[in-house]
């Protein structure tokens, strides 16, 4: 499999703030699985899919952005 075969569309903060909790929670987990997959491929050669990395990446820390950002208005 490589890496540049996944369909992982890459959303802005203003679509990820319309989406609930449970969803957010969702991508960022199904992000993070598809990343390891990524870095295991560029490791072991099967990839040169370097950038997706730093995009992969990106949007985690987005959606823990605004997974933070709920949580925080929730707890008000």
């Amino acid at each position: 499999m490589s890496a540049a075969n996944n369909n992982i569309t890459m959303k802005t903060l203003e679509e990820l703030r319309k989406l609930d909790l449970q969803k957010l929670v969702d991508e960022s987990n199904f992000i993070k699985k598809d990343l390891f997959k990524i870095e295991f491929e560029v490791k072991n050669g099967q990839s040169k899919g370097n950038h997706e990395i730093k995009q992969h990446r990106r949007q985690v820390a987005k959606i823990e952005t605004v997974i933070t950002e709920k949580t925080a208005s929730l707890s008000k």
